[in-house]
C-alpha cells in the first residue's frame, strides 16, 4: 500500500500491551508497529466478515470444492495452511496479552469443538462473547 492511501490515526494503548506486543513482533519478524496492527486488524475484520457471511460462503465455497481439479485443490491446501498459521500468530498474540491458566485454555478447547460440532462451524462471535459475560 502506497503512502496515498494511508492515513495516520493516534491509538493510547496500556504500556504492558505495547511492551508485549513490541516482544511478539520482534519474535514472529515484523519490521514494524503499523505492519503488526494492520495485520492483526486486517484478520479481525476478516474474521468478522466470515462470521457474518459464514451460510453463503460455505455454499460458494463446497460449489468451487467440488468443481476443483487437484492443482486447485493443492492452491486451497496451501491458503488453507497459511491462514492456520496466521490464526496461530493470531492465537499467540492472544495468549500473551491475556492471564488465563492452561486449565482455563483446555475448557476452552472443549467448549469450542462442542460448539463447532453442535453448530456445524456456524459460531458467532458475538454470542460467544454474551455468553463469556452472563456466566
Amino acid at each position: 500500500m502506497d503512502s496515498e492511501n494511508k492515513q495516520r490515526i493516534s491509538l493510547y494503548l496500556d504500556r504492558d500491551t505495547v511492551k508485549k506486543t513490541d516482544k511478539m513482533m520482534k519474535e514472529y519478524g515484523y519490521k514494524s508497529r503499523n505492519e503488526f496492527y494492520t495485520e492483526a486488524v486486517e484478520s479481525f475484520i476478516a474474521d468478522e466478515l466470515l462470521q457474518e457471511n459464514n451460510a453463503a460462503l460455505s455454499e460458494k465455497l463446497a460449489r468451487a470444492v467440488a468443481e476443483l481439479s487437484e492443482n486447485n485443490a493443492k492452491a486451497i491446501s496451501k491458503g488453507l495452511f497459511r491462514y492456520a498459521v496466521k490464526l496461530e500468530r493470531v492465537m499467540r498474540m492472544i495468549a500473551t496479552l491475556s492471564d488465563i491458566s492452561e486449565r482455563e485454555v483446555e475448557n476452552m478447547r472443549r467448549e469450542a469443538i462442542n460448539n463447532v460440532r453442535r453448530t456445524r462451524g456456524k459460531v458467532n462471535l458475538k454470542d460467544i462473547i454474551a455468553g463469556y459475560y452472563n456466566k
